[in-house]
């Protein structure tokens, strides 16, 4: 079956009585045209009469309407349109329930349409238990049973995770939506990180997936790992308030690594201030380079912010998909801005899926969690200048060193330092 896969105020009495009366109730219909903005304002009543998405440090989002937009100006308070970003796999989806084995059935054909694994006598199973390109990261044929990433947090943000996969479940120790899951004035939700689209579920397996309990679904790079599932995407896309509310969530709450398989033709100021914090604290943020190849700078944001491992795609004959994004690689071997990092498998690449199953996806946003598997894998041997701690910087450092030279020679603008491998 093919389906289609489809990001200390001070106050005067005069300001309360102005914001006070900002929204009249008499307009509530105008919320019908809402759109998301940057409001740069910290004062708590107005805060209190707009629909708050996100505080961010001396700023905070909100959903406006164009007349709220334009009272804001006259009152001398700027704005600014909150970016839409995308996720960024190809649609391509392949339903693979029919060409593996539903366990409690004779034969394939005999699987149910719908694999969930609510229905306790089948199992769908995937064609292969560790897909082509985890063999590659491997850098081992014939490997079967992955292992690694014990201890290390995985913070995806994407369209969320369907945490009953049997090969997840166990994997998945957070979960929140971003994306307005919650009440009025509290758009994070803890807890809820259902994936209606089915990208992230997909995602995740890649890091993750450890095999399920009867160890007959598929493996991830790093099937010890744990996942934050943060649901930063819906089918509308993907907003940048969400995404870097998310990004500093992550890093508030232990994430040794950020896995983003999104991005837009554009930086945003949102998602390059938390990304920044990110950072600063220790965190290794990965993202897709995109899908929007082979022209060299084709490569989208947050990836080709320098702070950010930029993941571009390869086939399993290590060539590069005109479809794979490129950045402005130079050739000497230093990360600079809207260059690409690594290249990694991102063709025919099976992974679990939000139905229980297993599909086949293509793009850039297959190639990145390859990576972010890896530095969840190798984390702990990363301490390069032995004074017993590790962060994100050491670990890039570290893929670096594991990196072997692919496609052209050099650090080229498709696939940069190489493929880094487990050695």
């Amino acid at each position: 079956m093919k389906r289609v896969v489809i990001s200390a105020t001070i106050l005067v009495l005069i300001s309360v009585v102005v914001v006070g009366a900002f929204i009249p109730a008499e307009k509530a219909n105008e919320r019908a045209r809402v759109a998301p903005y940057i409001v740069y304002s910290t004062d708590p009543a107005l805060k209190a009469s707009l629909k708050v998405r996100h505080n961010f440090p001396g700023i905070f989002t909100a959903d406006l309407t164009p007349e709220e937009v334009e009272k804001l100006t006259k009152m001398g308070i700027a704005v600014e349109r909150v970016k839409l970003y995308h996720i960024l796999a190809p649609p391509n989806a392949e339903d693979k329930c029919g060409d593996g084995i539903c366990q409690g059935f004779e034969s394939p054909e005999t699987c149910p349409a719908d694999c969930s694994p609510s229905d306790e006598e089948v199992r769908c199973l995937p064609s292969d238990q560790t897909p082509w390109g985890i063999e590659k990261i491997y850098n081992d044929s014939a490997i079967t049973v992955t292992s690694g990433g014990a201890g290390v947090d995985v913070a995806v943000l994407d369209t969320g995770i369907y945490k009953d996969h049997p090969d997840l479940v166990n994997r998945v120790k957070q979960c929140v939506d971003f994306t307005g899951g919650g009440p009025f004035q509290t758009r994070i939700k803890e807890g809820k990180c259902d994936d209606s689209v089915g990208h992230g579920t997909h995602v995740a397996g890649i890091i993750a997936a450890d095999g399920g309990a009867d160890g007959l679904g598929i493996y991830g790079v790093a099937p010890e790992a744990n996942l934050f599932a943060y649901k930063v995407c819906t089918e509308s896309g993907c907003w940048a308030d969400d995404i870097a509310a998310a990004i500093r969530y992550a890093t508030d709450n232990g994430a040794e690594i950020i896995s983003m398989s999104l991005g837009g033709d554009s930086e945003s100021s949102l998602i390059r201030d938390a990304i920044d914090y990110a950072v600063s604290n220790g965190v290794l943020v990965v993202a897709a380079a995109g899908n929007d190849g082979p022209e060299n700078g084709s490569i989208d944001y947050p990836a080709a912010n320098v702070k950010v491992v930029a993941v571009g795609a390869i086939d399993i004959y290590e060539n590069v998909p005109d479809w794979s994004s490129r950045g402005v690689n130079d050739g000497d071997y230093v990360i600079e801005e809207k260059e690409v990092e690594f290249g990694a498998p991102g063709v025919s690449i099976e992974s679990t899926y939000n139905d229980g199953c297993y599909y086949v996806l293509d793009g850039t946003s297959m190639a990145t969690p390859h990576i972010s598997g890896l530095a969840a894998k190798v984390w702990m041997n990363a301490d390069l200048n032995g004074d017993g701690n590790v962060n994100g910087t050491e670990v890039r450092e570290y893929l670096h060193d594991l990196a072997r030279d692919i496609w052209d020679l050099g650090d080229d603008p498709a696939t940069g330092f190489g493929l880094p491998t487990v050695k």
